[in-house]
C-alpha cells in the first residue's frame, strides 16, 4: 500500500492524494510521476538514485537496506 499525503482543499482543486516516498518520507514536487512503484511501495526519484548508487561500506548502506527491507516484507 502506498503511504500517501491528503492535500487540504483549495478553491481550485477538489483534493490531491500525494505519495510518499518510502526511504525519506517525503513527497516529491512531481507527485507520481517524481517516483517509482515497488511492490505498491512508492520510491522518490532521489532515493531510487541513492539506492543505486550507495556501495557496500557506505555508511547509509545499513539504513538503506533496511528501509528496503520493508517493500519486501509484504511481498511474502
Amino acid at each position: 500500500m502506498v503511504k500517501e499525503r491528503i492535500v487540504p482543499c483549495t478553491k481550485k482543486k477538489r483534493g490531491v492524494v500525494l505519495p510518499v516516498c518510502l526511504i525519506c518520507e517525503q513527497t516529491p514536487p512531481d507527485g507520481i510521476a517524481g517516483g517509482i512503484l515497488v511492490s505498491g511501495r512508492f520510491l522518490c526519484a532521489a532515493c531510487e538514485d541513492e539506492i543505486v548508487h550507495t556501495r557496500v561500506g557506505d555508511s547509509r548502506y545499513s539504513h538503506l537496506k533496511d528501509k528496503v527491507k520493508r517493500i519486501w516484507a509484504r511481498v511474502k
